[in-house]
């Protein structure tokens, strides 16, 4: 393995899994706690009725940030959760492996915007403003031909703010087009688009067009590369060849330069007791993640394959984490 390695976006919250990704050289993550969307509710009705509700999406996620932080409060969890950028240095220093506690949706948030406050002080250090819906900050990707373009809220403004404030990472994976381009045009800070891709190579709705790269570019922002299957393609019922992730990663560093990109593999499954609800709740029973990188104990296999695709180490080491590290540096506080 080469540098430090972080990754944008990440779903697997249990202590084994912190302790798969730390053997596997992975020194830290942005951990999305939960989705606006409850992915493991126990009937398909159950996963319908809630998919634009707002009801008891801030219990789950406090549910699991409270499992997070008992566990790694526990010494043998060798876990820190960061707080601060000093965090994410003395993990490193160490040898903890560091999370930092994000969130795949702003449903957590209500319309209060002392929420964030709250969630600063429980530990919550980045939301990504949309999953699949619009919700009260802001469109999603699935809004985005709607006449007029939808963008953030008003109340979404003020969530920008406030975070930029805080110092919390800002997330707009998923979001429509307008919301990220009146994000950028609000923040004061860099912000993530942590799972995405080329929509040229790639034509699906999450990733993300030349102009748009180069705005992430100009923003300071970090893209982190997307590992599932039909984002890396951009077709369905296909599996993803590392040869193809190292393509995205090419064509990004080529539109917006090498300090733009970072990873976002996105793993969701390999938890046996979500792993059926979510395929079935939400009709993937297709899906797949890259060959050879559906799991952080894979992400070794990169390394090669990004030496193979004419990258130097400096540049390897920039990709891998270097890039989430300096937007981390730049977010939170000192």
């Amino acid at each position: 393995m080469t540098g430090p390695v972080y990754l944008a976006h990440d779903h697997m919250d249990r202590a084994e899994d912190f302790k798969r990704d730390f053997a596997a050289g992975v020194a830290g993550k942005i951990l999305h706690l939960t989705i606006d969307s409850w992915i493991e509710a126990p009937t398909r009705e159950e996963y319908e009725a809630a998919y634009y509700s707002y009801d008891r999406y801030m219990e789950r996620a406090l549910a699991v940030a409270a499992r997070v932080h008992a566990s790694a409060v526990d010494p043998s969890s060798n876990t820190r959760i960061v707080r601060c950028y000093s965090d994410l240095q003395a993990a490193s220093r160490d040898g903890q492996f560091a999370v930092i506690l994000g969130n795949e949706g702003g449903k957590i948030l209500g319309s209060d915007i002392s929420l964030v406050d709250a969630w600063w002080w429980m530990g919550l250090r980045h939301v990504q403003f949309n999953w699949a819906m619009r919700n009260l900050i802001g469109a999603s990707q699935s809004n985005e031909h709607e006449p007029g373009q939808p963008g953030l809220t008003k109340f979404g403004v003020e969530v920008v703010k406030r975070m930029n404030e805080l110092g919390m990472i800002v997330d707009v994976s998923h979001s429509a087009p307008q919301t990220i381009c009146d994000v950028l045009r609000i923040t004061k800070k860099p912000i993530l688009n942590s799972h995405s891709g080329s929509r040229k190579i790639a034509d699906k709705q999450q990733n993300l067009w030349d102009e748009q790269i180069r705005d992430m570019a100009d923003n300071g922002g970090v893209i982190g590369v997307h590992f599932c299957s039909r984002l890396v393609l951009g077709i369905n019922n296909k599996q993803a060849e590392i040869s193809d992730v190292v393509r995205q990663i090419r064509y990004l560093v080529d539109v917006g330069g090498i300090d733009v990109v970072g990873l976002g593999p996105d793993w969701v499954l390999g938890n046996p007791e979500r792993d059926r609800t979510y395929l079935r709740n939400t009709d993937q029973t297709d899906i797949t993640w890259t060959k050879g990188l559906e799991h952080s104990g894979e992400i070794s296999n990169l390394i090669p394959a990004l030496v193979h695709g004419g990258f130097n180490g400096s540049e390897i080491d920039q990709i891998v984490g270097g890039n989430l590290s300096r937007l981390i540096k730049d977010v939170l506080p000192a």
